[in-house]
């Protein structure tokens, strides 16, 4: 079509505005916390419709292996993993996009990490007989057979069948947080560290899901770090949040990603938040240039 031709014009207006959700750039599978397996997650990624998605396992690549392994061309899979790390004495997760999945440092790494959690795991249901929370020997098996990144969410999942807590929420409000310092979490990767994995892994470095405490500043603070990126659109970021996220992330020149970070269908409808097209073609476009 001529540049200067209407529906030319009028087609580049319809790209601009379509907000449909074409990726979702933060999912769980039952290789961390997920209820979906890698095949379960791409047959509602496909019903979802969507372009592309990400596998951001809490501290592995597993998801992503067996989504790939399904052969499928479409949608794109864009591999991932969902760092946990410790930065100014906190907890914060940090999104690793587009890395290599055959890199072997960032592997390495995120195998020791999962052995540290599974340590973790057994000390949590240590402590809940103890408090008098027992949870099945048999289902908490099965839990350590299923996922290789092991966490407090499985633990939630087994009060619950176990009859001690109504929901996860409340196993979480009754049981797992008021156990935070009995069993901390000790496989937190330094920021700096996970940052110099995800990038020698050629990945983009994403905040996660960022608070309210990540004003301006703060997230200047990790871009002098090396930070490359943030999660603006996630599902507790209201409007206003997500148009400073974009500005912040603008004037400190930051992708912009999005995602559902969804665990279960049930709880979180996959494809519900995430990036429109242009969006996501701007930011795959930047990926593939780096």
């Amino acid at each position: 079509m001529p540049k200067g031709d209407p529906f030319t014009a009028l087609c580049r207006l319809a790209a601009a505005t379509d907000t449909r959700v074409v990726a979702d750039l933060h999912l769980h599978t039952t290789a961390s916390d997920g209820d979906l397996t890698p095949s379960q997650l791409v047959h509602f990624v496909r019903n979802a419709r969507l372009d592309a998605f990400a596998v951001t396992d809490h501290d592995t690549l597993a998801g992503y292996d067996e989504a790939v392994a399904l052969g499928l061309p479409t949608p794109r899979i864009v591999p991932g993993v969902e760092v946990s790390t410790e930065y100014d004495g906190r907890e914060v997760h940090v999104l690793g996009l587009f890395v290599d999945p055959a890199n072997a440092p960032l592997r390495s790494a995120l195998e020791a990490s999962c052995a540290t959690r599974r340590e973790r795991f057994r000390r949590f249901v240590d402590v809940l007989a103890e408090r008098g929370a027992a949870v099945n020997a048999g289902e908490v098996a099965v839990a350590e057979r299923a996922s290789v990144s092991l966490g407090r969410r499985h633990l939630a999942g087994l009060l619950v069948r176990a009859g001690h807590a109504r929901t996860r929420f409340d196993a979480f409000r009754r049981f797992l947080q008021p156990l935070s310092e009995t069993v901390p979490p000790t496989h937190l990767m330094p920021m700096t560290r996970a940052l110099e994995l995800i990038h020698s892994a050629g990945g983009l470095s994403v905040l996660a899901h960022p608070g309210e405490r990540w004003d301006e500043a703060a997230l200047s603070r990790l871009a002098s770090l090396g930070l490359r990126g943030v999660e603006v659109k996630f599902p507790a970021a209201n409007l206003s949040r997500i148009a400073e996220l974009v500005r912040i992330a603008g004037q400190l020149g930051l992708a912009c990603t999005g995602g559902s970070d969804s665990h279960a269908p049930a709880e979180r409808t996959i494809g519900s938040v995430g990036l429109p097209r242009v969006e996501w073609l701007t930011l795959a476009g930047k990926a593939s240039g780096s």
